[in-house]
């Protein structure tokens, strides 16, 4: 990217040269249609001496760049010119591009359109301020339709589903919790800490199964949604990894929990 110093120098360069005539003006004309995004023009230049590179503005519909780089003695660049978003119209007519440089170059202008590239060679000898004139042809349909609209960041995090899994299993860990106290006062003497543990296990394997179910219906929910007002599919697999885990994990500790014999006590009348 030229910063501005840059673009102030190297134009008065150029400006200065040419009024006093050490530097020649050839002036090159191109059409350059543009009909969608993507839409522009490349220009690759190298020479064996500095290269002065100036650009004329254009809307913000447009990106235009200008990198250059030198090693052993050889300078290189190019200017980059495309549209970048979406229009069904631009207001720019013509984009302008001037080089300079007092020893003889090569430049490659490379015009892309519709994904059709033609490429074109062109050799500049020293002293010669080259003026590259592209006339813009707005070849726009602006039959794009309507573009989506961005899906609110609510409905693509998976926030809301770790809110289900948290709400789902802190409701069926109260209710352990209310079972345990009951069973404990009932069963008395075969009731130990082991016996609460599988029971609260069992309740959050419920939970977590319930939580898991409801986070499929909501995501395939919200897939249809979102395809439908935004034109735009949102589904993640990786939103049913949370209550998945979670599903497995209190699985894993059920199994375990019967295993070991402590839903006997539990499951006898």
């Amino acid at each position: 990217m030229l910063t501005p110093a840059y673009v102030k120098f190297a134009g008065l360069i150029i400006y200065v040269l040419t009024a006093i005539n050490l530097a020649n003006s050839m002036v090159v004309y191109k059409d350059l249609v543009i009909s969608g995004v993507g839409d522009g023009v490349i220009i690759n230049y190298s020479g064996t001496d500095y290269i002065y590179v100036l650009t004329s503005d254009l809307s913000d519909v447009f990106i235009v760049d200008v990198l250059s780089t030198s090693a052993s003695g050889q300078y290189s660049g190019a200017v980059y010119m495309k549209l970048a978003k979406h229009a069904i119209n631009i207001d720019d007519s013509s984009f302008l591009v001037v080089l300079y440089s007092t020893s003889p170059y090569v430049i490659n202008i490379s015009k892309v359109s519709s994904n059709n590239v033609q490429v074109e060679t062109l050799r500049c000898p020293g002293n010669v301020s080259l003026q590259l004139m592209f006339r813009l042809i707005n070849n726009l349909t602006g039959n794009y339709g309507p573009q989506p609209v961005q899906i609110p960041q609510y409905l693509k995090a998976p926030l809301w589903n770790v809110v289900i899994v948290t709400l789902l299993l802190l409701m069926f860990a109260a209710t352990a919790l209310l079972d345990v106290r009951d069973y404990s006062q009932i069963k008395k003497d075969r009731w130990g800490v082991g016996e609460s543990i599988a029971l609260v296990v069992r309740y959050l394997v419920y939970g977590s199964l319930i939580a898991f179910l409801c986070a499929a219906l909501i995501t395939i929910g919200l897939t249809i949604y979102n395809n439908f007002m935004y034109r735009s599919s949102s589904f993640d697999i990786s939103w049913l990894f949370i209550p998945f885990l979670i599903l497995v994990a209190n699985l894993i500790a059920y199994y375990i929990c019967k295993w070991r014999g402590l839903y006997d006590v539990i499951d006898e009348e």
